[in-house]
């Protein structure tokens, strides 16, 4: 399935949740207020494309599972019905950043190069905790409050997945970047930068890059955020957008022995689920 492919639908959709997040009421409030787009919403996220992930029982295979299955929207739809940001990995990793669509990217990536920006795996672990303790720190001080975080504990990302960080010139960590995988499927763990100068800003679209070629090396085709696209910032929104995600929903594929209501197929449970939802704001 070709995510690449931009859908005028999913745009909207993009689009809907972009205008709701730009209101001054919650979620639930705004739904209410605006009835006839949320019901087209709720249709666009049905003509979604419906993208089969095969999961292993490992711990990466869970973790890819736990974050899909969680209740995002309204705390009524998981990630994988409701739609989630998904970045199509290319099958040749120097495939990524080519396209008209990748300009900026390319603009950005030449940037962080010319300053001394480089990227590089993290296996360590004692490596990875050291660096934890500084992005705890770092975030802890932000001037944007937005982005702040007092007493932030990231060790739980120690040895979960692939670690990939953009470290400057002088080797400091800019920006770090945490993908459990397993088989076809990423998920995006942790994407944070350390500060906000330019040459951060600037580090992220290189790390993106050396993230999504490493995935392409390993197989994998596509790489999920654990944000709903109704919790995004716009900012976020934008800057992904740019990068090539797209909103599409995910079945995934279980075991034999799962319950009667799981193994309905997704566009049976769909429909049933959102208007509980709708009724719930109503």
């Amino acid at each position: 399935m070709d995510l690449t492919i931009d859908s005028p639908r999913e745009a909207r959709l993009s689009q809907f949740w972009e205008t709701a997040k730009n209101s001054r009421f919650r979620l639930a409030v705004f739904l209410a207020l605006n009835v006839r787009s949320t019901i087209q919403a709720a249709m666009d996220i049905r003509a979604l494309p419906c993208l089969e992930a095969r999961l292993s029982s490992t711990c990466e295979g869970r973790a890819i599972a736990g974050s899909l299955k969680r209740r995002g929207l309204l705390k009524t739809l998981s990630l994988a019905t409701a739609g989630c940001c998904v970045l199509a990995i290319p099958a040749t990793p120097q495939a990524y950043g080519v396209g008209a669509s990748k300009q900026t990217l390319r603009r950005k990536v030449r940037a962080a190069q010319k300053a001394g920006v480089a990227c590089r795996t993290v296996d360590d672990p004692a490596e990875q905790r050291a660096l934890v303790k500084q992005l705890d720190r770092a975030l802890a001080i932000k001037n944007n409050s937005a982005y702040r975080e007092v007493n932030a504990n990231h060790s739980h990302l120690v040895a979960c997945g692939l670690w990939t960080v953009a470290f400057s010139k002088s080797g400091e960590p800019l920006v770090i970047a945490v993908t459990p995988r397993d088989g076809q499927w990423s998920i995006l763990q942790a994407f944070i930068s350390l500060g906000e100068t330019q040459e951060h800003s600037d580090a992220r679209y290189l790390l993106t890059q050396a993230v999504v070629e490493s995935l392409s090396q390993n197989g994998v085709q596509y790489l999920v955020d654990t944000h709903s696209p109704s919790e995004l910032r716009n900012g976020l929104r934008h800057f992904q957008r740019m990068l090539g995600f797209r909103i599409a929903r995910v079945r995934i594929v279980r075991t034999a022995n799962r319950s009667a209501r799981a193994a309905r197929p997704l566009a049976q449970r769909f429909p049933a689920e959102m208007c509980a939802a709708l009724l719930m704001i109503a």
